[in-house]
């Protein structure tokens, strides 16, 4: 099989992207080929990835360490009526990991509650103030959701206080974890040998739900309540782009099926107000630009409560459509903050360095909730690792976004001596700096960017699973890709190639007349429909090109009841054979 390859690497694309043809073997059909440049290679693994199961994909979640004994406590307290709490994060991993344990401890009548931190007022995971309150009501079991790993101090003063802290968490590991913790279930932890790494804060609750379900209830009761819970789990495993690999994509495969019937009334409110509609087959796009916004806006500019009071309504139809009214607000509120910040955060672009490698800006205006979207907005149009800071008197508070040439935490970790605070993943973190210390932060992490990204070109590359000739575009090849889904992080929509293709009448499309279309004309006389959203600049230079080499990924297209197959081109670049 040969290396991957850039086409035509002399030139960029349109738009600016240096496309790479990944290897192809003559040997294989199209999707296997794509799946083996993935690691999918032997044929038990590809089997399993072709046709998961909901009773046979998951792994025993007592494979994971420490699942044992957080099972054990919690059924004793379960069995004895103390007091559990479950402590979430206040973004969408959080809030539904949370509503994903109350559910099962309520199906199981325990005596819980739960508490989730304002982003503002309280900041990330636990506190000492929420200890003491959990002490004075007489807490017995804390669980946490998407957090607490980093937690030491704070869960010490919980067992001094007598409370057994069950840590469920995602995030990246510190040197000094809190080792004072009842039980600590994190995939990633040393000695941990569960089969997969890359669950989200909510499909580590789901893990615990399930172990404690499969331990308390008959087989007829737990599988359908197991099955229930997907759908919760789904929105925190798109949300916080977990890897769709493994246990995730199985979490929301079955989790988009679960969600078209849900069980859980509030969950179904909500996805009304936003649009959805459940008469269409749902998918990661309904969770990851629908729901999810709506869920995070409630934690980014108010208080999470509002989220997760709507993921667990039940009752009063009225009231469970006036919360829902309120996440809207919320969101499009949010939407606002986010335009007339990356109005004022693109001047500040223009004026950047290039040299810098890094981008870093601060503003008293940017709302701590929306720094992280401020970042990924910078990184999508410039590809630059960005860091995002809101002041506030004596400090600031960051969101940081990278790239895949920049680790995010690795970088953290260069300046840990100058920061108050900091987590995250390697593509996504957030840290707080005392104002006494930024200059030398931004010095010093410039520095670091500046050493590492040294002699890579600023150019993103387009990643392309195959070269298709226009006659392997068919209803088979549709269904196959069918079978991949569901796409996302690491399990991304294919993407191909065509070469030399002919365009005919190419115009503007949409409400703002910002989109593109045209038909490409093969060698063999088929003629297919195009679209390329956000693309209608590229209108008057594809205009007077003969010729084009398009990616695209393929959809599927209904126009009033007609079903036909559809290209959607990202990208265009002249062709030159």
């Amino acid at each position: 099989m040969s290396s991957s390859q850039n086409i035509n690497s002399n030139s960029y694309s349109l738009l600016g992207n240096q496309w790479e043809l990944q290897p192809q073997d003559p040997n294989l059909n199209i999707i296997y080929n794509i799946l083996h440049n993935r690691g999918i290679t032997d044929a038990q693994d590809i089997n399993a990835y072709l046709t998961p199961s909901f009773k046979r994909s998951f792994h025993n979640p007592f494979l994971m360490k420490d699942m044992d004994k957080a099972v054990n406590r919690l059924v004793t307290a379960i069995k004895n009526q103390e007091r559990i709490i479950v402590f979430g994060d206040y973004d969408v991993d959080g809030i539904s990991g949370t509503a994903v344990l109350y559910n099962s401890l309520k199906a199981l009548n325990a005596n819980m509650s739960y508490r989730l931190p304002h982003r503002v007022k309280d900041g990330y995971g636990l506190n000492i103030k929420f200890i003491d309150e959990f002490k004075e009501k007489g807490i017995k079991v804390l669980i946490t959701v998407d957090c607490g790993i980093s937690c030491k101090e704070q869960v010490e003063a919980a067992k001094k206080a007598g409370i057994d802290v069950i840590i469920t968490d995602h995030h990246t590991i510190p040197e000094q974890i809190p080792d004072q913790a009842y039980a600590i279930l994190h995939p990633k932890q040393e000695d941990c040998h569960y089969p997969f790494k890359g669950l989200t804060g909510a499909g580590v609750a789901y893990k615990l739900a399930t172990a404690l379900i499969t331990s308390l209830l008959p087989s007829e009761q737990r599988d359908k309540l197991i099955y229930s819970l997907l759908d919760l789990a789904s929105l925190g495993t798109v949300a916080d782009l977990g890897p769709l690999l493994d246990e995730n994509r199985v979490i929301v495969k079955y989790g988009l099926e679960a969600m078209q019937n849900s069980n859980w009334e509030g969950l179904q409110l909500l996805m009304e107000s936003a649009g959805i509609d459940l008469s269409q087959k749902l998918g990661v796009h309904d969770i990851g630009f629908k729901i999810g916004p709506r869920i995070n806006a409630a934690g980014r500019i108010d208080h999470p409560y509002y989220a997760l009071q709507m993921l667990l309504h039940q009752g009063d139809i009225e009231e469970g459509k006036s919360k829902a009214l309120n996440l809207e607000r919320l969101n499009q509120e949010r939407q606002e903050m986010v335009k007339n910040a990356i109005l004022e955060v693109e001047e500040k672009v223009a004026n950047w360095a290039e040299d810098h490698k890094i981008f870093i800006a601060s503003s008293p205006d940017w709302h701590v909730g929306i720094l992280g979207l401020i970042c990924s907005r910078v990184v999508e149009k410039t590809n630059l690792p960005t860091i995002a800071l809101q002041e506030f008197d004596e400090h600031l508070v960051a969101s940081f976004r990278s790239t895949t040439e920049l680790n995010a935490v690795e970088v953290l970790n260069s300046v840990k001596d100058l920061l108050i605070h900091y987590g995250g993943h390697a593509q996504a973190a957030g840290f707080s700096i005392s104002k006494d210390k930024y200059s030398a932060f931004v010095e010093r992490v410039t520095q670091f960017a500046k050493d590492k990204l040294n002699g890579l070109e600023n150019h993103p590359t387009i990643k392309i699973d195959a070269l298709l000739d226009s006659k392997d575009i068919s209803d088979q090849l549709m269904k196959l890709i069918s079978q991949m889904e569901p796409f996302g992080v690491e399990n991304e929509k294919p993407l191909f190639m065509l070469k030399n293709i002919e365009i005919v009448d190419p115009k503007l499309v949409g409400k703002d007349q910002n989109h593109l279309h045209f038909l490409v004309k093969t060698e063999i006389g088929n003629r297919y429909s195009c679209i390329a959203f956000k693309l209608g600049k590229l209108i008057d230079q594809i205009t007077h090109l003969r010729h084009l080499d398009i990616v695209f990924s393929l959809e599927n297209n209904t126009w009033k009841g007609h079903q036909s197959i559809q290209l959607q081109v990202i990208d265009i670049k002249p062709s030159t054979t």
